[in-house]
């Protein structure tokens, strides 16, 4: 596998994960959606600013979850 194959890999992953977060955080009532130009604020909009603190905690659960 070359250098490019396995960033290629690694982002086909980050990708499919980002997609799969928004999915989750839509099932769950909050708007996301995936930023565009290599945004400097991150991979997902929270479009409700209001919604921040269940998206952090939704977050810390997945990864808690995920992780055990």
């Amino acid at each position: 596998m070359t250098d490019e194959d396995e960033q290629i890999a690694r982002l086909k992953v980050h990708r499919d994960l980002i997609g799969w977060v928004i999915i989750k955080l839509n099932k769950e009532g909050i708007q996301a959606q995936r930023t565009i130009g290599n945004s400097p604020k991150g991979d997902i909009l929270i479009v409700n600013d209001r919604d921040v603190p269940r998206v952090k905690q939704i977050l810390r659960n997945l990864q808690r979850e995920l992780n055990t």
